[in-house]
């Protein structure tokens, strides 16, 4: 059932029926069993940075968090670059100090929580995140991080959250959030497998650079960076023996042609994408099967940071299905998300939809699949990359892309190095988000009354 008979002393100056859901109620019903604190009480200040559009760059010292940064995983993708100006003057008072929380307050993503660590301190914050600060030791920020972003504790948000066209929430609906308080002891316990989770992560971070600096130095792309900064024309004349069948202008910018020149320069060898390739392919919309096997459906948006994640399951006749395997490319062919790729490092069964190419590299090949990553993520290459989709309303890539990609080659430990680097990169952020997901359990458990107290006795 999906509303039932209320008492009137839960009816409120809501008139919504949304507001009056079972499963809210219900959600309310459980936490009030415990001690209830309302995100005001526990909070020095709540505030949201100036509702001002912020002048964005290409490149800058100073980066923004954007809503689309809040997940309830915490603080993930790459940050927007803001003038210097704009960091200063305008958003000067949005800067972290790394000891706050986040939460958006606009769109599909309203109500979601994030923990401001001290990696992510001098950071801009967008003007449809509320800022919040607690009270120094009134509560393990931590786990009002993973409280707020259990299951219960989005129950009790979405009760909040204005029912209009496009979901909002105020200042005074964020202060009027309540949390259950239990034991310090508790608290620690939960929040302390997010403080890992975010641990985890940064080292990701530092691995992931790590790998980017070992491609920008083995084909020396400082040296292209330079040449890029003093380009004056963005066309200029070649030689018929480099055209193709492609006659829009932009595919014949200088900058490809150089980047491929140099490319070709700073390797002793180098061979095409599509030489390497054992096969590719395409997905397609999953059909529910009622007894069918429940696999990950990864969409194009699922790599649309670089990294595959892996939350949407679906049941299906797997016999219909081609499988994405271990070590395999996953690129966006199309969309706002095209050119973006990723590698499958996990062992779990995955189907892909239609926006999505698997690549499956050779088997004398399969150690290259993180080079190839790290080569297609390099801006220089990844330029050159797009370059290759076609259409104009909405470009996409065709399979015979591969036969213009350049790959140099590297010597093999410079590649084995890459694959091992990024294999303890995702690991670490698979791991992270198992981390995440159990301490959101935990809160559940709490709520529900099965939490075992045995465990927090053993972690002291």
């Amino acid at each position: 059932m999906y509303f039932e008979y209320i008492y009137p002393k839960l009816i409120d100056d809501r008139i919504d029926a949304q507001f009056f859901t079972l499963e809210y109620i219900e959600s309310l019903e459980k936490i009030n069993k415990f001690r209830i604190e309302t995100l005001g009480n526990i909070s020095e200040r709540i505030f949201d940075p100036p509702h001002t559009a912020p002048e964005f760059v290409d490149k800058s010292d100073f980066e923004m968090i954007m809503i689309e940064n809040i997940t309830l995983n915490g603080i993930e993708g790459n940050f927007r670059a803001i003038s210097e100006i704009c960091h200063k003057d305008v958003f000067k008072n949005s800067h972290l100090e790394g000891n706050e929380l986040l939460v958006s307050r606009v769109g599909n993503s309203s109500g979601t929580f994030a923990s401001v660590f001290l990696c992510y301190k001098g950071k801009n914050v967008s003007g449809n995140i509320s800022i919040i600060k607690l009270k120094n030791e009134v509560i393990d920020k931590e786990y009002v991080f993973a409280y707020f972003n259990s299951n219960v504790g989005q129950n009790s948000i979405k009760r909040n959250i204005a029912n209009t066209a496009r979901k909002f929430l105020t200042i005074n609906n964020i202060r009027e959030f309540q949390i259950p308080i239990p034991s310090c002891e508790i608290q620690k316990y939960i929040g302390d497998k997010v403080r890992k989770a975010e641990e985890l992560r940064e080292e990701a971070k530092r691995l992931k650079k790590e790998a980017e600096e070992i491609i920008n130095k083995s084909l020396n792309f400082k040296q292209l960076d330079l040449f890029y900064k003093g380009i004056k024309v963005k066309f200029k004349w070649i030689s018929t023996n480099l055209l193709t069948d492609r006659i829009d202008g932009n595919y014949y910018e200088q900058k490809y042609f150089e980047t491929i020149n140099h490319i070709k320069r700073n390797s002793k060898k180098y061979i095409t994408l599509n030489s390497i390739i054992d096969s590719i392919y395409s997905g397609k919309k999953p059909i529910y099967e009622e007894k069918g096997a429940e696999v990950y459906f990864v969409q194009s948006g699922n790599i649309s940071s670089n990294f595959l994640e892996i939350d949407n399951k679906e049941k299906v006749d797997l016999s219909k299905y081609s499988q994405v395997l271990f070590g395999d490319l996953l690129i966006a062919k199309d969309g706002e998300t095209i050119g973006k790729i990723a590698i499958n490092f996990t062992n779990e069964t995955i189907i892909i939809n239609e926006h999505t190419y698997c690549i499956r590299l050779k088997e004398n090949y399969k150690y290259y699949s993180a080079y190839i990553y790290y080569l297609l993520i390099n801006d220089y290459i990844n330029s050159l990359f797009c370059r290759e989709a076609t259409g104009s309303a909405q470009k996409s890539l065709n399979f015979s892309f591969a036969e213009n990609i350049i790959i140099p080659i590297l010597e093999e430990y410079i590649i084995m190095n890459l694959y091992n680097l990024e294999l303890r990169r995702c690991n670490n952020i698979y791991q992270s988000k198992h981390l995440i997901q159990e301490a959101k359990q935990d809160i559940e458990d709490l709520i529900e009354g099965n939490f075992d107290m045995s465990k927090v006795k053993a972690d002291n």
